[in-house]
């Protein structure tokens, strides 16, 4: 039950290195939302758990199949942050995501990872 709760709630997440839908209105930072769907590709995928269940699915303009509406308080480049609304079959879901990683910091590579609402760190492995 917790589970399904927690996929419920990242299915609402959106991400702004993969969110974002081709026709909404939104717009951040000068940036239409529908130009961060592809924003950056290193976000998109499946994202685990610490015990390797899986959580939620990120593709560009939809989180988990439902799609996303709108973004606002996007903070691009990583670290960032960002709302992602989606559309469910009862209604819209606001999620909150953070995202880190994906590049070199003092010569190490940072794997990506994602945490939604503020809950534990994602991972794609």
């Amino acid at each position: 039950m917790i589970k399904r709760i927690f996929a419920a709630s990242a299915l609402a997440v959106s991400v702004a290195f993969a969110g974002g839908a081709v026709g909404t209105a939104g717009n951040f930072d000068g940036m239409a939302v529908a130009s961060a769907a592809t924003a950056d590709e290193q976000f998109t995928g499946n994202w685990y758990d610490a015990n390797g269940n899986f959580v939620v699915s990120i593709q560009p303009g939809v989180i988990n199949s439902c799609r996303i509406v709108r973004t606002y308080d996007v903070k691009e480049g990583t670290p960032g942050s960002g709302h992602f609304v989606i559309l469910e079959a009862n209604g819209e879901h606001d999620l909150f995501i953070e995202w880190e990683g994906g590049d070199w910091q003092n010569n190490n590579y940072v794997e990506p990872h994602i945490t939604l609402n503020h809950g534990q760190k994602l991972t794609r492995k």
